[in-house]
């Protein structure tokens, strides 16, 4: 649970955040650069002055930011140059105390794979190897409740799905909820389950994260992204890529390694998916699934189409031409090619 009331003058604009969200796991807090959002977790981490928060029944309002039991990692957040990467692991989950959760650097060194980095200098760690490791430094800082500020921005998108499926392991493993500042939807719309659209200070919207998103969408402030779960994946040796199934209708897709991660989650770009009434007759055309047409909205000089295929929905962009000639209606059945699964960009 999380109550905030937070009312500051900014440089450009006042931050009014008035918010109450009774649960969430994963929160995201999405908007522009300079939207608002890190000044929103600087007033939750007590940084900065804000009239009320409420953090899990707990009022931490005038508590100083170190009793507040929860961690805030910021956009700049350096490392100890004197200490190699394990110095800095170890030291922080030494000294850090009142600690609320029970993670061992062990742990956090296996999840994110931090091994070959440990005896490292960390002047020559890179700028993705260098937010791996201040994320592994904030989570061994013991606390249960995580603040974010663009984490992962410095890293590649492989190893950015896979610290945010890393996320999501923690919050289901060890109960640790995460609050992240991003200006990427993919980012939220690969790991949170509530999302908070935020710009110049107002909140434009709260609530699940399916739901935000498709707002945004339809206000045309951002490219459509779908995100397709499905089961375990199995490896097919004889092609060098994972069949992925869906888990209602079992229908399955083919995709190479690097897509496939361990929170079974798909995200696809609407530019990936092209539909027709008919089934495609290529048989290089495997990567088809069979979908009912749920909402057609123009939006400019394209349509939006929504999809429900195996009870998830999928955002396909098509021109004003495109729509006025397939001759589909809502509520018919469609099917949908997914491209560039099967080969690397």
């Amino acid at each position: 649970m999380l109550k905030i009331q937070c009312h500051q003058r900014l440089d450009d604009f006042e931050l009014h955040v008035d918010l109450a969200i009774n649960q969430f796991d994963i929160l995201g807090v999405f908007g522009p650069s300079g939207s608002g959002k890190s000044s929103l977790l600087q007033a939750i981490a007590g940084l900065t002055t804000a009239q009320n928060v409420c953090i899990n029944n707990h009022n931490i309002t005038h508590l100083k930011p170190d009793k507040r039991l929860l961690t805030l990692q910021l956009q700049s957040c350096p490392l100890f140059p004197h200490l190699n990467v394990m110095g800095n692991l170890l030291f922080t989950h030494k000294h850090c105390k009142n600690k609320s959760n029970n993670l061992t650097p062990d742990q956090v060194i296996d999840l994110l794979a931090l091994n070959p980095l440990l005896n490292r200098d960390v002047s020559g760690l890179s700028g993705g190897e260098s937010q791996r490791v201040i994320f592994a430094r904030t989570l061994l800082s013991g606390q249960s409740v995580v603040l974010l500020d663009e984490p992962f921005s410095a890293l590649d998108w492989s190893t950015r799905f896979t610290m945010l499926g890393a996320v999501q392991q923690l919050n289901k493993s060890h109960g640790i909820k995460f609050i992240i500042v991003s200006h990427s939807l993919k980012e939220l719309l690969y790991c949170s389950d509530t999302l908070l659209h935020i710009a110049k200070g107002n909140v434009l919207q709260c609530g699940a994260t399916q739901e935000v998103v498709q707002s945004i969408y339809t206000n045309k402030s951002q490219t459509p992204l779908s995100i397709l779960s499905y089961s375990k994946p199995e490896f097919n040796e004889a092609f060098g890529l994972y069949q992925l199934t869906l888990s209602n209708s079992q229908q399955h897709l083919y995709a190479v390694p690097s897509l496939v991660k361990q929170n079974h989650k798909l995200i696809i770009e609407s530019s990936q998916i092209t539909y027709s009434k008919v089934k495609p007759i290529n048989e290089s055309s495997a990567n088809v699934l069979i979908g009912m047409l749920e909402n057609a909205q123009q939006l400019d000089e394209q349509w939006l189409l929504t999809v429900n295929v195996d009870t998830q929905l999928l955002y396909c962009a098509v021109s004003k031409r495109q729509w006025q000639q397939s001759a589909v209606s809502l509520g018919e059945q469609i099917y949908l090619t997914i491209n560039n699964l099967e080969t690397l960009n």
